[in-house]
């Protein structure tokens, strides 16, 4: 496994990092950790929401006997998970108002985890103002937050994040502690945010590239994808994301979400091939700039899932990935097929044409969604596959 410094911690952090929101169930779970830490992956992300709830027990079990061997991150937001302020839920770690909800949050996170000391406390989901703003007022989260690394809870406070680079710039200068880490999307489909990343690099400041693999779109096995990938020397699309991420000037780490031991075989494989020369990584943004001239990359759903249940039960994250697919030549055909497939186990659900347009999932989609316009559009390729 490659490493990287990250100056204002001095920590050593794997090229490839875990991401704990994928994990299926406990034993696999636990498994593919000890797998991760085996072959030398150190950072691991994790929140209360994820995994539905699950993921901060599953990890606790998994590092157990193992804590000296990883940087564990726990987290959570005033926000809601999308732009706005939250009501307090300790079940999900969003709506942290206070600061006494802010300790009783990450005291929480600790006693589940199994640990007595977390390495980085992160503010989680800051996708808008309002949230800062919550976040930074007198006696709110950051106070809380605060006080817990003075009392020696962790040692170093991150921040997440889906905004744009103006504003995570922004973000990192008014705060009252300048983050020692930063979570953002960033990959070969969405490769904004350079900005953001070499302001972090100025400042010594660590970044972490979520997503890393476009939520999974980068993982899929098409000829479209291998040809792509042929051509910039790679084995896979996998394989070249992951070393496009690590060959960006000012990146630290790729997070990738991981649940099986061969997303960590793959991982650590394109890892230890090293980076991507400048000219490879342009021509790989070019390609596939071009196969995604049809579709707006603003329209890709990153299967987060923070959109919650549909009221009218639409597989929301399910159906937009059809929806994607069915729009690109090199996917159209086995998307149809998948459709009609899913349509038959259940109608209801990869139904889009019963959406209400209620938006209520929108209000929470952290990368801004138009999801009932892309639900009416999807209904007419319904129509038409």
């Amino acid at each position: 496994m490659m490493y990287r410094n990250v100056p204002k911690t001095n920590w050593r952090v794997s090229e490839l990092s875990f991401g704990c929101m994928r994990f299926k169930d406990e034993d696999t779970a636990i498994e593919v950790i000890r797998k991760a830490i085996e072959s030398g992956v150190n950072y691991f992300d994790v929140a209360p929401l994820y995994g539905n709830g699950t993921a901060e027990v599953y990890l606790g079990k998994g590092i157990r006997g193992l804590r000296d061997k990883v940087i564990v991150t726990a987290k959570s937001s005033p926000g809601n998970g999308g732009e706005d302020v939250g009501e307090y839920n300790p079940e999900t770690g969003f709506g942290i108002r206070t600061a006494d909800q802010a300790r009783r949050q990450i005291e929480r996170s600790m006693k589940i985890l199994g640990v007595d000391h977390l390495d980085m406390y992160q503010f989680w989901a800051l996708h808008g103002d309002s949230i800062f703003e919550d976040g930074i007022k007198r006696g709110g989260f950051m106070d809380g937050v605060l006080k817990a690394k003075d009392e020696g809870l962790f040692d170093y406070i991150g921040m997440t994040t889906h905004s744009h680079s103006a504003d995570i710039i922004r973000y990192i200068k008014d705060s009252p502690y300048e983050f020692d880490m930063v979570t953002l999307p960033f990959n070969l489909i969405h490769p904004e945010r350079t900005e953001a990343i070499a302001y972090c690099a100025e400042r010594g400041i660590g970044v972490v590239a979520m997503n890393p693999l476009a939520g999974g779109q980068l993982a899929k096995s098409v000829p479209i994808y291998q040809k792509i990938a042929s051509n910039a020397g790679c084995d896979s699309m996998i394989e070249a994301a992951l070393r496009f991420i690590i060959g960006q000037p000012g990146a630290t780490v790729a997070l990738n979400g991981i649940t099986y031991i061969d997303h960590v075989l793959q991982g650590t494989a394109a890892i230890e091939k090293g980076t991507l020369e400048m000219d490879t990584q342009a021509r790989l943004l070019s390609e596939l700039g071009e196969l995604y001239s049809t579709i707006s990359p603003d329209r890709l759903c990153s299967q987060c899932r923070y959109c919650g249940k549909c009221p009218e039960g639409i597989l929301i994250p399910e159906v937009l990935e059809i929806y994607t697919n069915l729009q690109l030549p090199a996917f159209a055909e086995d998307a149809r097929q998948h459709l009609g497939a899913m349509i038959k186990l259940d109608p209801e659900g990869y139904d889009p044409a019963a959406c209400t347009a209620c938006r209520q999932c929108e209000e929470k989609c952290p990368n801004k969604l138009p999801v009932s316009e892309m639900m009416a559009a999807a209904a007419e390729l319904w129509r038409m596959a």
